[in-house]
């Protein structure tokens, strides 16, 4: 009886861990779509890093992108994921006049195909749809059809239990 209980509590934490390695996996992907719906995805960086896109200077995911992204769509992002839109190829606040700053708020968000000149219609610190928050924003001009450059950055995975 008691080698049943232990091989019982033993599946029990061998599930546990793999959900939770699965939870805070750095797998998700980014889509973005154009005025045709044609659509360039990517995936996220290593948890605790960065991944710079730049359709100008690359590398990015998807060729001959520079100024076609009408939409973005978030699937499987973890929490604390940022994600910078800007509208040159460098991904800098202080290099752009307009860019939007995302961040996720729950363990896997999915989004809805979001219009991104919609996101400039939200302030800093609100909440676009449940598990996506606007941390900053400039508009200076558009970014409708004009995203050249996306950085994302992910959180570090937490230590294990």
């Amino acid at each position: 009886m008691h080698h049943i209980k232990a091989t019982a509590i033993g599946v029990l934490l061998g599930i546990h861990l793999i959900y939770s390695a699965a939870a805070y996996s750095g797998t998700g992907t980014i889509i973005l779509r154009d005025s045709q719906e044609a659509i360039c995805s990517f995936p996220l960086p290593e948890p605790g890093t960065t991944q710079r896109y730049s359709f100008l200077f690359g590398p990015a995911p998807c060729r001959d992108w520079s100024n076609r992204a009408r939409t973005i769509e978030l699937a499987e992002i973890p929490s604390a994921t940022t994600i910078l839109l800007t509208e040159t190829g460098v991904c800098s606040k202080t290099e752009n006049l307009s860019f939007i700053s995302l961040k996720t708020t729950k363990k896997q968000t999915n989004t809805s195909i979001i219009a991104i000149e919609y996101l400039s219609t939200f302030k800093k610190d609100q909440i676009i749809e449940p598990g996506l928050q606007m941390v900053d924003l400039q508009i200076k001009s558009p970014l409708r059809d004009k995203v050249n450059c996306i950085e994302v950055t992910t959180s570090a995975t937490p230590p294990p239990p």
